[in-house]
């Protein structure tokens, strides 16, 4: 739902602020409503995950074009961005593609760029991936605070986050254990570097075909 919000939170502050037209409002109110079918599309990919620990998750192989995939996220996500004052930028060849569930993709995408934008401290935000061999590489870096030793082994758990809640009025960190579940049903995995004040890396693996899978 972050994408949303900020897109709500952007159209308001136009608004209040006096600076709409008539021509804007309805691009915004059109990128709303196209946000909202995203996510009522994706319904059942949550759907799934909530299913994840009994070992009934189902996803759809299909081919994925992962620079367009990654343009869509993060041009999603911009209207957050902007706010929070982070400069994103992303370095994903255009010649990079796989056969992945394309909402899981795009979930995993979300979850950790949108992250990035909460805990980045407004620091720039940089998105790549690579091949390596017969798998894919994805990296979301952020210039935050970082996470300490004892929390990276157990933020991709459920309910766990990485912030103290006292400091960081947000909810439970549910999304890096999506990001796990996604990862895993894929044949894939993930992991995080960092260190504290100097920000955090979080890295996906993906084989390029999720079907032959190891």
């Amino acid at each position: 739902m972050t994408p949303i919000r900020g897109q709500v939170d952007l159209l308001l502050r136009s608004v209040r602020g006096g600076r709409h037209s008539a021509d804007r409002l309805i691009q915004g109110l059109e990128r709303l409503e196209w946000l909202i079918d995203r996510y009522m599309k994706r319904a059942t990919t949550l759907l799934d995950v909530s299913r994840a620990t009994t070992g009934k998750l189902k996803l759809v192989p299909e081919p994925v074009h992962l620079f367009m995939l990654t343009d869509e996220v993060v041009r999603g996500l911009a209207p957050l961005a902007s706010y929070a004052r982070s400069q994103m930028t992303v370095e994903v060849p255009e010649t990079i593609s796989g056969t992945w569930d394309r909402l899981a993709l795009e979930q995993i995408l979300e979850n950790l760029i949108s992250n990035a934008i909460k805990y980045g401290q407004g620091k720039p935000i940089h998105v790549s991936a690579e091949i390596q061999g017969e798998k894919v590489v994805i990296r979301v870096h952020d210039s935050g605070p970082g996470i300490s030793e004892a929390d990276q082994v157990r933020i991709f758990e459920r309910f766990e986050r990485a912030i103290d809640p006292s400091k960081q009025g947000i909810g439970f960190g549910v999304g890096l254990w999506i990001v796990r579940r996604l990862a895993e049903a894929m044949g894939g995995g993930i992991k995080v570097e960092s260190t504290p004040d100097l920000g955090s890396t979080f890295i996906v693996t993906l084989q390029r075909d999720m079907t032959v899978a190891e």
